[in-house]
């Protein structure tokens, strides 16, 4: 049995278009001289200034590399952002996706607000085989009370209950 959950490619798309805006506005603030388009006293301290110019560097950078992994899941994997096998499957959904993830590592899923949460058996040892960034990422959900494992509805073109329900059918087998 293979089942794919597909991209909701319209969505992805308006978030792209406003994501574009956005990194427009942190180039503008971030290499232009905007002190000669914007007459606030604030930006005539030069430390307000040089720090305004930072973060928008940073966010400009931060914002890139979220647009592009959007797009990369629109292009690349627009027809099988999940995709379900008979052992295992296959996350693709986020940057802080599970990838490749066995039945048999499951402990338990759950809906909690607006993701599907992935409990495992061996939590340590799955994050021990991620990259650092990801590692780093996953924590983060933790410490904010989900599972280091979490799929977001915000691409997919199929509610959250029906992967959990195609999750746990898998898992029972």
């Amino acid at each position: 049995m293979i089942q794919n959950i597909k991209c909701n490619v319209k969505k992805a798309i308006v978030i792209i278009f406003f994501g574009v805006i956005m990194l427009a506005i942190c180039f503008f603030f971030a290499v232009c001289n905007f002190r000669q388009y914007v007459d606030v006293p604030l930006f005539n301290n030069d430390v307000m200034y040089y720090l305004i110019k930072s973060l928008m560097a940073f966010s400009f950078v931060f914002l890139g590399f979220g647009i592009a992994n959007i797009v990369k899941f629109v292009v690349f994997y627009r027809d099988k952002l999940i995709e379900f096998k008979e052992d295992h499957f296959v996350d693709r959904s986020s940057y802080t996706c599970g990838g490749k993830i066995q039945y048999a590592e499951i402990e338990e899923v759950y809906v909690k607000g607006e993701f599907l949460c992935i409990r495992l058996n061996d939590a340590d040892q799955f994050l021990n085989n991620q990259n650092w960034l990801k590692r780093l990422l996953m924590r983060a959900n933790k410490k904010m009370g989900y599972e280091y494992i979490t799929i977001s509805d915000q691409f997919l073109d199929t509610d959250l209950y029906e992967i959990k329900k195609i999750l746990k059918e898998n898992i029972s087998r």
